[in-house]
């Protein structure tokens, strides 16, 4: 993700990443993932380095084309 870009919501991460929304919020239940420190009115805000970790953890590679 480029430093202009927004942070994301948890189902636009699971939509870049080709990822279920339970998935990822079961990978941050358990501790597999650490939380993402930004919150908004409660719901988590996804930044670049979070995305990375996900990927990561989900075997996913992203290319310099998408959005991270």
């Amino acid at each position: 993700m480029r430093e202009s870009q927004p942070p994301m919501a948890l189902r636009q991460v699971a939509r870049l990443l080709n990822v279920k929304p339970y998935r990822i919020d079961r990978a941050l239940a358990v501790g597999a993932v650490p939380e993402p420190a930004l919150r908004i009115s409660n719901r988590r805000v996804f930044e670049q380095e979070d995305i990375r970790r996900l990927a990561d953890h989900f075997g996913v590679k992203l290319s310099g084309d998408e959005a991270v």
